[in-house]
């Protein structure tokens, strides 16, 4: 059984309720770019649980991330975070989209992946809704836009 919902529920960890909440935020459509679906969006989020605002920004991440982590590495370069602890860690990317952080047009988020903590280029707004929930996941978002 490889469904992680399925061998939480057999094992009495979640609910059949909090089974079907995961998998009808599986099917919610990503913020799109128009105001008022924005705000819906964002209500939407402050709304649910943590897990579930896990799950939802995950699904956001995976898809509109602007970098691709199989992206050919000579190709891209190193671009360099530091923490709230002053930890630096580096993503390579493009250089566009090095390009379109500096402008403000994408930013850096920190989000829980199935993996474990990991870091995302995103565009803009889902960064600004991402730091609405979690401050501490908006890693680079510059004012210019």
């Amino acid at each position: 059984m490889f469904d992680l919902k399925a061998q939480l529920l057999a094992k009495g960890l979640v609910s059949q309720e909090q089974v079907d909440r995961a998998k009808q935020i599986a099917k919610e459509p990503a913020p799109d770019v128009s105001s008022r679906e924005r705000q819906k969006a964002q209500e939407q989020l402050k709304s649910l649980t943590k897990g579930e605002q896990y799950a939802l920004i995950r699904k956001w991440v995976d898809r509109n991330r602007l970098d691709n982590p199989l992206d050919d590495l000579s190709a891209c370069e190193k671009f360099f975070i530091t923490g709230h602890d002053n930890q630096v860690s580096w993503l390579s990317i493009r250089p566009d989209l090095t390009a379109r952080i500096s402008t403000g047009q994408a930013g850096v988020i920190a989000y829980m992946s199935n993996h474990g903590l990991a870091h995302a280029v995103v565009p803009r707004d889902i960064a600004e809704d991402v730091a609405m929930v979690f401050p501490d996941w908006l890693k680079v978002l510059n004012d210019s836009n």
